[in-house]
């Protein structure tokens, strides 16, 4: 049921934790969308801090991350972009990994797929906290 799904999370995300974008993958994919917008403002504070070496290996994991996206792995995710007022943390989450990844090929991809996501909705998701 849902307490276990949630016992398994919790015991993943300890382990995944160690890598940010591993963390934001499974925040993803068990739809705990608060934590991925977290963890992307986490990331988007140590790339300012890291060094280089380190910081093109956490955007290419970004990179690969936001190629997973378009897989049926994440049909879920993608289905619930459609109900932005439902899950405005999954929008702020993958705009904010939008923002941290330099323009390319995968920028683009995410960039067309968040351009989908009903904007008449999207004026009202983010008071300001």
């Amino acid at each position: 049921g849902k307490r276990e799904r949630k016992e398994c999370f919790e015991a993943i995300f300890k382990t995944w934790a160690l890598c940010p974008v591993a963390a934001l993958s499974l925040c993803l994919l068990s739809q705990e969308y608060k934590m991925a917008c977290l963890i992307t403002a986490s990331i988007g504070s140590r790339l300012q801090t890291l060094p280089s070496e380190d910081t093109i290996s956490l955007l290419v994991q970004l990179d690969r991350l936001v190629q997973l996206l378009e897989s049926p792995l994440f049909v879920a995710l993608r289905l619930h972009l459609l109900q932005p007022a439902t899950h405005p943390y999954l929008v702020k989450a993958l705009y904010s990994v939008l923002m941290l990844l330099p323009q390319s090929e995968v920028f683009e991809t995410l960039r067309r797929r968040l351009k989908s996501v009903p904007t008449q909705t999207m004026i009202h998701l983010y008071p300001a906290e």
